[in-house]
């Protein structure tokens, strides 16, 4: 029955993550904001992949001459060209002949009977063209994929720049560790400083900031980042979160002193920069190594003073497994600015989790002091999945 309690007691807390503060089990790259897929995806997924040339453009049709069919060469049999109807997209509609083209087919979402495939492209010119030819497909080792696309990254052209960091932002952070050393510190310092370079790629390129080169290297890039995180006139907070991810990754325990000291502890930090720190230390306790998962618990258990963020903030702490932090976590049930339900439903959790005596016996006790409550978080948990009532 004990081991039967636990089981459930984990799986509750897992629940409470995703209904509290949206955590996932994705793999994809910390700090980065890949929300579309690349070329290369694109390409996987579609019926149909080739490259081509716009022939000739009239209202009713584009036509484009086939050059190389990547996927689906059965599907176009021995066409030689293609037709596509004007999508009404402004710079597509001002394509001349002779424009050179990524062309896709898909499949259609209802098919009746032998439905046409449904065609989209992007236009390339003759740097991006073969830059599609020579790019590796989904099957080749990501390894050997991400160095293909370093060199890519921030490139004059910009279908080339966005694809080469999705393909980053695609990947998980252990395949962008193991290829770090193909990235440049020099380069990812001048992005980072540089406005043009778009805001939500910056996270991604601290966090590899912290990862490139040697211990000299990487004591240089420690330095940058400080200074980076502390710039009274910097007002980028877009991908801030990376930059302190890759401080911890590069400096180690000064860099969580001084993220405790300037943001967990400070009560005049502002909320997002706080965000932003409990997101890095997040992703510092699932891949770091040299700073103790005790120091890390006890660097969040700070941030249990503030209300706004104390719900976040006791779910991490029952993913750490931090039960220390019990009596304190109990006792926020009872204080009035704590009394919101996301924070009812961390806290019931939390107790929920702990293992041996302690949390049973605190739950008791919220039991019977606020009976309601207490029902209405194991309610609202049981209600997202958690185990039925009679189990």
């Amino acid at each position: 029955m004990k081991k039967v309690l636990q089981v459930l007691g984990l799986l509750i807390a897992f629940l409470i993550s995703a209904i509290v503060i949206g955590v996932t089990t994705a793999t994809a790259c910390p700090f980065c904001t890949a929300v579309r897929p690349s070329l290369a995806q694109r390409r996987e997924a579609a019926v149909v992949a080739a490259l081509g040339e716009l022939t000739s453009v009239s209202k009713s049709a584009l036509v484009f001459e086939i050059h190389q069919v990547q996927k689906g060469r059965e599907r176009v049999a021995e066409r030689r060209t293609i037709e596509i109807a004007p999508d009404g997209d402004r710079a597509r509609a001002g394509a001349r002949p002779g424009t050179l083209a990524l062309l896709f087919a898909n499949a259609p979402d209802k098919p009746k009977g032998s439905a046409p495939l449904a065609w989209s492209w992007e236009i390339l010119n003759e740097v991006s063209y073969a830059y599609v030819a020579r790019a590796p497909g989904l099957n080749a080792p990501v390894a050997e994929r991400l160095a293909f696309f370093a060199p890519f990254l921030e490139h004059r052209e910009p279908l080339l720049a966005d694809d080469a960091y999705l393909e980053f932002g695609h990947a998980s952070y252990d395949e962008v560790a193991r290829v770090a050393d193909k990235l440049s510190s020099d380069s990812l310092r001048a992005w980072l400083r540089d406005p043009d370079v778009p805001q939500e790629r910056k996270g991604f390129y601290g966090l590899a900031l912290g990862l490139v080169g040697d211990d000299d290297q990487r004591a240089a890039s420690a330095v940058f980042l400080r200074n980076e995180i502390l710039r009274p006139d910097n007002d980028f907070r877009a991908g801030f979160d990376g930059l302190l991810g890759g401080y911890l990754m590069a400096a180690g325990a000064p860099a969580l002193d001084l993220i405790e000291r300037t943001f967990l502890t400070d009560p005049k930090a502002a909320e997002g920069d706080v965000r932003h720190a409990i997101t890095a230390l997040r992703f510092y306790h699932q891949y770091g190594r040299e700073i103790p998962a005790e120091r890390l618990r006890q660097a969040l258990r700070r941030l249990l003073c503030r209300p706004e963020f104390a719900a976040m903030v006791i779910v991490d702490l029952a993913r750490w497994q931090d039960w220390e932090a019990l009596a304190t976590v109990a006792g926020l049930f009872d204080m009035p600015e704590y009394a919101e339900p996301a924070t009812d439903r961390a806290i019931i959790g939390y107790l929920l989790t702990a293992p041996g005596e302690e949390g049973a016996e605190a739950l008791a006790e919220l039991r019977r002091l606020a009976p309601k409550r207490v029902a209405d978080a194991e309610k609202a948990l049981a209600a997202f999945g958690g185990p039925r009532q009679d189990q």
